[in-house]
């Protein structure tokens, strides 16, 4: 109940503040994160953008209605990924560098360049408009700053797990891009953020503040396949209170991606539920092999997960309060485990009345 009513919650904020994006390759919506694909995988993204700008004044009618792009992103020996953008008027590639690795203490960091070979080569690209600069191709266009060439990040990330919920915290700075286009938003200079909460399995809400927007968006997957839908520029919503036009600005979009990951031998994300065992429960220990007693006690002080190669003797297993933390596949090995406790019971009581049917018998007989 808890996890519906929070999830009630934050769909209702989002959907009251999405005004929508362009997808990206390298992380959530319009900001990275500091994952990368593994080695030999790379995903296909395709993207159904709406847009009807009718503030500043100068963006014209050809670049408003239905703008569909298209990105690929690939990953080369577990530890960069190249992603290409093109479609919008617009074509460029991000890349990114994986520094360190995630554990469960230490969030993961990657360095990245994005909006590389755009055409939109122009540093503070929001100062351009066709009025003053009829000769630049891009003035007029309304995501320009979006698009701004040679955009360079630096960007942490980690996952956790609490409150029985999957969390991942995103936090950044860049340059070109990342930067505010007015004077109050330019207070963080460069700084962005991200968040993912995923109160269901495969289904996760996401909010960022990219350096100058706020973006909300869903994201749900189905096996390979990941569909998303996105927002952006929420402080739009506080231009349209000075009745300057910004507030009938509309941007959405919709995007269906697919990873190919058959030869892939890794996962773009850390396993979280490897962090949700070593942080959330006390005294768990993963064994690998050899003859362990395998048990939790009754005050709920260990637990033992098994992999192959590992023999059982005299299985004992209670719930702790940390039960409900542990990933579908530890619950899964200890209802097993459960099921041949309650097994080994019933042998034991069986030979149990043998023995005394046995005892019996051998009393009248003599």
């Amino acid at each position: 109940m808890k996890r519906l009513v929070l999830s009630v919650i934050v769909l209702a904020a989002t959907f009251g503040l999405m005004e929508a994006a362009p997808f990206q390759t390298l992380g959530l919506l319009r900001t990275p994160d500091a994952y990368v694909l593994p080695h030999k995988a790379a995903e296909l993204v395709l993207v159904g953008y709406y847009r009807n700008v009718e503030a500043p004044s100068y963006v014209g009618d050809e670049y408003n209605g239905f703008i569909p792009y298209g990105m690929i992103g690939v990953g080369i020996l577990d530890r960069v990924e190249l992603g290409f953008f093109g479609g919008d008027d617009v074509y460029f590639m991000n890349a990114k560098l994986k520094v360190i690795q995630e554990s469960g203490t230490l969030p993961q960091i990657s360095v990245g360049m994005d909006n590389i070979f755009s055409p939109v080569n122009k540093h503070r690209a929001q100062d351009y408009n066709p009025d003053d600069y009829p000769d630049i191709e891009w003035a007029d266009h309304p995501d320009k700053v979006d698009y701004e060439y040679y955009s360079p990040y630096v960007v942490a990330s980690k996952q956790a797990v609490f409150g029985g919920l999957s969390w991942m915290f995103n936090l950044g700075w860049g340059q070109n891009r990342y930067t505010g286009q007015v004077a109050r938003s330019r207070i963080f200079n460069g700084l962005f953020s991200s968040i993912e909460i995923s109160p269901f399995k495969d289904f996760a809400i996401q909010g960022e503040y990219d350096g100058k927007d706020f973006n909300a968006g869903l994201k749900y997957t189905v096996k390979n396949f990941t569909f998303r839908l996105g927002g952006e520029a929420l402080e739009d919503l506080a231009k349209g209170s000075e009745g300057n036009g910004y507030e009938k600005n509309l941007r959405l979009a919709f995007g269906v991606s697919y990873l190919f990951d058959k030869y892939a031998e890794a996962k773009r994300r850390p396993e979280l539920r490897r962090y949700a065992q070593d942080t959330d429960m006390d005294g768990t220990k993963i064994v690998t092999g050899g003859e362990i007693p395998v048990g939790v006690t009754e005050s709920g002080t260990s637990v033992s997960i098994l992999t192959p190669g590992t023999s059982l003797q005299s299985p004992g297993i209670v719930e702790s309060s940390s039960y409900k933390e542990l990933s579908p596949e530890v619950k899964d090995l200890l209802a097993e485990l459960r099921n041949l406790r309650e097994e080994r019971q019933k042998a034991q009581k069986a030979l149990e009345d043998l023995r005394k049917w046995l005892q019996e018998l051998q009393e009248q007989n003599n």
